[in-house]
């Protein structure tokens, strides 16, 4: 695409050039001194624009200042001020001063309001996820054979000894301590209902076997055996309580139990009687296999409600960007559950870049429908986006053969932000006070300031139900040739306004990888599906079915 890109731009300015030069416009002189290009601050507001304006070399009047459509006070000195109202996020300062002829001069320049926050800081309430019923039946269903397939040997390692009785001070001369060796079934099928405060849980197990050993001591005599317990069927029931864990996730504790058997088989023999007093290995089934279901659906909800949890590296245009999710809430009713998320990302090498601008944002309006809905917070964008212009990949070199100049260098100033519209859906990708100079033989020929905006959206990616891609509007470019190089290329803001239109789109392919790197949640081969997406107080979001 870089190739097309060069080629492409080339052709414009051989064609300017075979057409010679346009005329340069004479419109009024003006000169905005406040406030300063790439402006951060951090708050939303009032902000005062100020500068000088005089007529052009014919003496043509002027006739009127306005900055954002808001007039501008002039004095008789020609200096000019004018109080203008911009929003969090970025906006662009558009002054423009016109003349009794028609002339009209103008400059565009950046502000981005907001909190700014290093690198890597965590974005609160990043993500949020609203799951409704059937996505729970979905998630229960995948759980099923998961369960069946899972290590419990290694999960009930550090419980060991599962059961024991009469060692509270230490092995004496009755005790009995079972340790589990295992858990293993032939079958299992899992339900969960969300329910006020947790989630309804039921699991059936089939052919649940339990081998096991136990050490012991009856009469001061000690002793040791092997010991297998079994079932031809368990059911356990209950309420699943999920709580955040930080960066482990999220805990699981099944309360208010309540466990089924049929076809318990013991084999033990050899065990004395006073040990089984103490230790009925008929209730062992009805204390472990809970035990188990509770500490497997610890990692199985971590998996289905924290899609990104924990720490984790991905790999975007050639850069690792680590990755830190946490919940920080987690609420269940009738109806289904919501989940917020906090969430870290980092491109490995861009630690000591500016930062980000931090906006705050309410809380989106969550549907689910019949499956899953996730928000994903503009912050979480723009945070990836101040660091990728610290990598260096939005700037721009491009060779030119021909024209007046045979270069063109763009370089960022400040970090581009995307901002959802509520109103219809659309994103809006804001490309701030970007520098171009033009140059011939390594010597500056002229300087411009370029500031975009790009209509996009987030849609379902063409051909893959499970991803998100970004759906492109058509740039609008403000371009200011800048007097700290004298513009001896000839070509006017329109010419070098169409010579640097369509090396934006190589910023914003790259805008587009990096912003598609976000993964979807995914569990078990279940994953979103039939996508839709639109925008909601400062969250795009995303909807879809668990398939």
């Amino acid at each position: 695409m870089r190739n097309l890109l060069l080629a492409t731009s080339v052709s414009l300015l051989a064609s300017a050039c075979t057409s010679g030069p346009a005329p340069l416009p004479d419109p009024p002189v003006l000169h905005v001194t406040s406030p300063a290009r790439s402006l951060i601050q951090d708050h939303a507001g009032a902000v005062t624009v100020t500068g000088t304006v005089a007529p052009n070399a014919k003496g043509v009047a002027v006739t009127k200042v306005s900055v954002n459509g808001v007039d501008a006070v002039v004095g008789t000195d020609g200096s000019f001020s004018a109080v203008v109202t911009i929003k969090p996020g970025a906006s662009f300062l558009h002054t423009e001063a016109v003349d009794a002829a028609g002339g009209k001069a103008t400059d565009t320049r950046s502000v981005e309001a907001g909190e700014l926050r290093a690198p890597g800081a965590e974005v609160q309430n990043a993500i949020t996820a609203a799951l409704s019923t059937q996505a729970f039946a979905k998630i229960a269903s995948a759980a099923g054979p998961l369960i069946k397939s899972t290590d419990m040997a290694a999960m009930l390692a550090p419980m060991q000894p599962m059961v024991h009785s009469g060692d509270e001070n230490g092995e004496d001369c009755l005790f009995a301590r079972l340790y589990v060796d295992n858990l293993t079934m032939t079958d299992a099928k899992i339900q969960l209902v969300p329910v006020d405060g947790g989630l309804s849980f039921s699991a059936e197990l089939d052919g649940v076997d339990v081998p096991g050993h136990m050490r012991y001591a009856a009469a001061c005599i000690s002793g040791s055996n092997t010991t297998d317990i079994s079932a031809s069927k368990v059911v356990i029931s209950g309420t699943l309580l999920v709580s955040p864990n930080g960066m482990m996730g999220f805990d699981t504790q099944l309360v208010d139990q309540n466990v089924t058997l049929q076809g318990l088989h013991i084999s033990a023999s050899g065990i004395p009687g006073a040990i089984l007093n103490i230790l009925p290995l008929d209730s062992v089934i009805q204390y472990v296999a809970p035990k188990a279901a509770e500490m497997f659906m610890g990692p199985m909800m971590n998996k289905a409600l924290g899609a990104l949890g924990g720490p984790q590296k991905l790999n975007v245009l050639g850069k690792t960007i680590d990755v830190q999710v946490s919940p920080s809430d987690i609420t269940f009713t009738s109806s289904g559950g919501l989940v917020t998320l906090n969430t870290k990302m980092l491109i490995e090498g861009t630690e000591s870049s500016k930062g980000f601008i931090y906006t705050d944002n309410g809380m989106p309006n969550m549907d689910p429908g019949n499956g899953m809905q996730l928000g994903l917070a503009d912050d979480l964008a723009n945070e990836m986006l101040s660091q990728l212009v610290a990598t260096g990949l939005l700037n721009l070199s491009m060779p030119a053969q021909a024209g007046s100049f045979d270069t063109s260098n763009i370089q960022m100033t400040s970090p581009p932000m995307i901002s959802a519209d509520p109103a219809d859906g659309k994103m809006r990708l804001y490309l701030p006070d970007m520098m171009a100079t033009f140059t011939a033989n390594g010597i500056p020929m002229a300087k411009a300031a370029i500031n975009a905006k790009v209509d996009l959206k987030i849609v379902p990616a063409h051909g893959n139900d499970y991803a998100i891609a970004i759906q492109l509007g058509t740039p609008t470019i403000e371009v200011d040739v800048l007097d700290d190089v004298q513009n001896e290329s000839r070509f006017t803001n329109d010419d070098l306004s169409t010579a640097v239109k369509l090396s934006l789109d190589n910023q914003i392919t790259t805008v587009s990888a990096l912003l598609g790197s976000i993964p979807m949640p995914q569990m078990a081969g279940l994953q979103m599906k039939d996508l839709s997406v639109t925008a909601d107080e400062g969250y795009v979001m995303v909807k879809g079915e668990l398939q």
